[in-house]
């Protein structure tokens, strides 16, 4: 018989049983001990022979009430496990996560001890002992609770975490921002205040990594900061907190990654404020150049467009750590610049090949020195950058003078031929043709050629006007003369009016005489190149009505008014700024030079140092392209000691050898031998144009 069926027999047994009892009732003692046998006697023996009969199953299976009781403790000592685990998985995973709950583990572990179950807190691990078969099986209830209490608590915390984690992330990244390090515009992904904790495990993780990717970022960009042409002094220190900041963020310490990273771009901007502030100034200074050299006529609109914006970019920077940034502005500049040249050296040469290629009357026009000449080459090979703006300003210069006459003679003899037509049919019709009936630019131009080509007409450049007749013209003599002879120089003079332009040169080395024949009667402007930078130029008006000879002088400049020629800054209200950094050097070196690191612009420092030295005991001179300023009593008083006692008769000693040797400042031959002169020495002392000879 099957268990069921046991069963099933069983109850039938009682209650047939007490159907028996109760009719056994009835019989002997009456209905009313029957009826109180029937309400409480078969449920009683009804219920005594269940629980005999579940005592019985219960014995018979093996199981008991301590069993039931291990197996409740089993399953809630899981719970709790999974809680641990979980709770220290996370805090592996956040390590700056704290959820505050420590003495809570411990009461909990405490309350499944007295309950015979070990835990240990840090693996999660436990042990049934025998203890918790004597169990309160209400106990394992109470400890389901408060493991479950303890997952809610751990889920708020995190949830508080994440929302906090992701703030100083936003936060740290528009540092990071403000300090133009990284490009940071929007805020980080935040899941809903009651989502699922992997979405807030998801939204962390993806924040830590683009805050590490970004904070990287920022460290190679103050990295690179220092990797320019200007090394800074405290490199070590710099690389020391982007090292700090590196390790930090492996411990995703965003804060103090970007507290590193912001004090190594503090020093390097306290190190560069002085290099970018002048380097800054040499490019703005070239922009400026190139708006001064007024070449917009001779070159694309496009590389002054590019000159435009160049300028706008640099001018907006403001901060020493724009150094290295700086560099891609100057470079293209540099390469605009060089391009504007070429372009000017093309046209100029089309434009002499087409001159060269007519036939022009005598005088009309006579190609500068400029052509033919490789200025892109020269300025190519110029490293220094204040030079190469001062060089270039100097060559823009002259090609814009040189394009300027040769572009508009270009252009007439181009269009001479239609030109001419209409000025005969003028001339034919009204004995007289002027520039405002000429449809053209530059009429008086297209009058002077034909007045050159056509001896029947006089010109008047002055009107200007042409018209039949006898023309006037004289003979202008003019003779040069310098007030110090030298080596042979090539002086150029020209004679310019509208419409009229002759240009003659002399070769002399202290006077010389030319003729230009030939001269329409009218006012012109003679001007006078010495060829030699120690003499000034010479530009007035001359009138001439009849023969006429005219005298140039040309007058030896000081140093200062050759170097201060072409500066119109105001060196003297600049001076008392740069003053103490130029005594600093002097007294350090005996002697500052141009060639020094000065603390102002390339173009600026040659008429600085002559104009400080005007105004102090100190001598000033050249040296090849170097200004040196330098104390001619101390170098007096060195060239002494060195007669005194360092040579003998028969001896020859070079100005090279003397200068590196025997001399605090780096002076030129000719000082040298000047001051030789005036020293007296027991030997005869004559000084040639490379050494002193001792006889």
């Amino acid at each position: 018989m099957n268990a069921n069926a046991k069963t099933a027999f069983g109850i039938g047994a009682l209650v047939a049983l007490a159907a028996a009892a109760s009719a056994g009732v009835f019989v002997w003692s009456g209905s009313q001990a029957a009826t109180w046998f029937v309400i409480v006697g078969i449920p009683l023996i009804t219920v005594a022979g269940i629980a005999l009969y579940v005592r019985g199953v219960i014995a018979r299976s093996g199981t008991s009430e301590q069993q039931f009781v291990r197996t409740r403790a089993q399953s809630t000592a899981e719970e709790f496990q999974t809680c641990i685990r979980r709770i220290n998985e996370l805090q592996n995973a956040y390590s700056d996560w704290n959820p505050a709950i420590d003495a809570r583990l411990d009461s909990v572990a405490g309350d499944f001890r007295a309950e015979g179950v070990d835990f240990d807190l840090e693996s999660g691990a436990y042990d049934l002992g025998k203890g918790v078969n004597n169990a309160d099986l209400p106990a394992f209830e109470q400890l389901s609770t408060e493991v479950d209490n303890l997952e809610t608590t751990v889920d708020a915390s995190l949830r508080e975490f994440g929302e906090e984690e992701l703030s100083r992330i936003e936060t740290t990244l528009e540092r990071l921002d403000e300090a133009t390090l990284v490009q940071f515009d929007r805020r980080l992904q935040r899941p809903v205040d009651d989502a699922p904790i992997p979405e807030f495990r998801d939204a962390i993780d993806s924040a830590r990594e683009d805050a590490v990717e970004t904070i990287e970022t920022a460290i190679e960009t103050v990295r690179e900061m220092g990797r320019g042409e200007t090394r800074p002094d405290d490199s070590e220190a710099v690389e020391r907190d982007l090292e700090s900041a590196s390790e930090a963020v492996d411990r995703y310490e965003f804060e103090s990654a970007a507290d590193s990273i912001l004090a190594a771009q503090d020093r390097l901007r306290d190190e560069f404020a002085g290099s970018f502030e002048m380097e800054r100034d040499a490019v703005l200074a070239l922009t400026a150049a190139v708006t001064e050299a007024d070449v917009a006529e001779h070159v694309d609109a496009d590389y002054l467009d590019d000159v435009s914006r160049i300028e706008s970019t640099v001018d907006g920077m403001d901060s020493a750590l724009d150094l290295t940034e700086l560099s891609r502005p100057r470079s293209e500049l540099r390469r605009t610049c060089v391009d504007m040249i070429a372009t000017m050296e093309r046209e100029l040469a089309a434009d002499v090949r087409t001159l060269r290629n007519a036939d022009l009357p005598s005088g009309y026009y006579t190609e500068p020195a400029v052509v033919d000449e490789q200025f892109v080459d020269e300025i190519n090979e110029i490293d220094d950058f204040g030079e190469f703006t001062e060089r270039w300003a100097t060559i823009a210069a002259e090609l814009r003078d040189a394009l300027d006459t040769a572009s508009t003679k270009a252009a007439v003899i181009d269009a001479y031929d239609d030109v001419a037509e209409t000025i005969e049919t003028e001339l034919e019709q009204h004995g007289e043709v002027t520039g405002d009936a000429l449809p053209v630019r530059h009429a008086d131009q297209f009058l002077g050629l034909y007045f050159r080509r056509n001896d029947s007409v006089e010109f008047d450049p002055d009107t200007p006007l042409l018209r039949r007749g006898t023309v006037e013209t004289h003979e202008l003599t003019i003779d040069i003369t310098y007030d110090r002879g030298g080596e042979t120089r090539t002086a150029t003079i020209e004679l310019t009016d509208s419409g009229y332009t002759e240009t003659v040169t002399i070769e002399t080395r202290i006077a010389g005489t030319a003729t230009i024949t030939d001269v329409p009667a009218g006012t012109y402007t003679l001007s006078a190149d010495p060829g030699d930078e120690m003499f000034g130029r010479v530009e007035r008006e001359i009138r001439l009505e009849e023969e006429t000879t005219t005298s140039i002088e040309f007058t030896e400049q000081s140093l200062r008014e050759q170097v201060c020629a072409d500066v119109e800054t105001d060196i003297e209200a600049i001076l008392p700024e740069v003053r103490p950094r130029l005594e600093t050097l002097f007294e350090d070196e005996g002697y500052v030079s141009t060639a020094t690191d000065l603390p102002v612009r390339s173009s600026y420092a040659p008429c600085v140092l002559a104009v400080w030295a005007d105004q102090t005991s100190y001598d000033v001179c050249r040296d090849g392209e170097a200004v040196v300023v330098y104390d001619r009593d101390q170098l007096e008083r060195e060239l002494t000691n060195v007669l005194r006692y360092n040579v003998e008769s028969g001896d020859r000693l070079a100005f090279d050898e003397l200068e590196q040797n025997f001399l605090s400042a780096p002076v030129p031959g000719p000082v040298i031998r000047d001051v030789i002169e005036g020293i007296d020495s027991e030997h005869r002392v004559t000084a040639t144009e490379t050494a002193i000879e001792v006889h």
